[in-house]
């Protein structure tokens, strides 16, 4: 049985409420669907504003968007900035939390309501087209990536918010 993989010597973040986010790092897409099944078959709370199965959802629908594209870009300067001084740092080290969309992209975002055992499976399925199919799609702020580069976002990407779901 794979039980949810954290990173022991990495301080936890705090909510201003005091809950505290799970430490949470993947090396493998196959680790992020191992971790959310644990999860979903086990007690657990959600320590944001999000519910477990929205952020299900919201990381199938990352998945996809890799491979069908996203259906919009950030604002030219954005770009600019983020694929020359953001991306590699997004690609090796923790997202921030926190981060604010705007209005378009906010709008593509999965509803509160997501039932768990529906996101669970999108994201399974995802999680299967992701592995057989190459992601072709242009990222909205860091543009053409590789295959191994879209790996690595998906990485941090499912570590960012699954750091918010803990057993409990």
């Amino acid at each position: 049985m794979n039980v949810p993989l954290e990173k022991s010597e990495e301080k936890q973040q705090m909510k201003p409420d005091g809950n505290e986010r799970r430490p949470v790092e993947y090396s493998s897409i196959s680790a992020v669907l191992s971790d959310a099944e644990f999860l979903a078959s086990h007690p657990h709370r959600t320590v944001g504003s999000w519910s477990y199965g929205r952020i299900l959802q919201h990381l199938a629908d990352s998945l996809n968007r890799s491979i069908d594209g996203f259906g919009y870009k950030s604002p030219f300067y954005v770009r600019i900035v983020a694929s020359n001084f953001l991306k590699k740092k997004y690609l090796r080290e923790k997202m921030p939390s926190g981060f604010k969309l705007p209005k378009a992209q906010e709008e593509k975002l999965p509803l509160q309501e997501t039932p768990i055992e529906e996101s669970l499976a999108n994201l399974k399925r995802a999680i299967d087209r992701f592995q057989r199919e190459e992601p072709k799609a242009d990222h909205p702020a860091f543009g053409k990536l590789t295959p191994e580069e879209w790996v690595q976002l998906h990485l941090r990407h499912s570590e960012l918010h699954m750091s918010f779901v803990k057993p409990a």
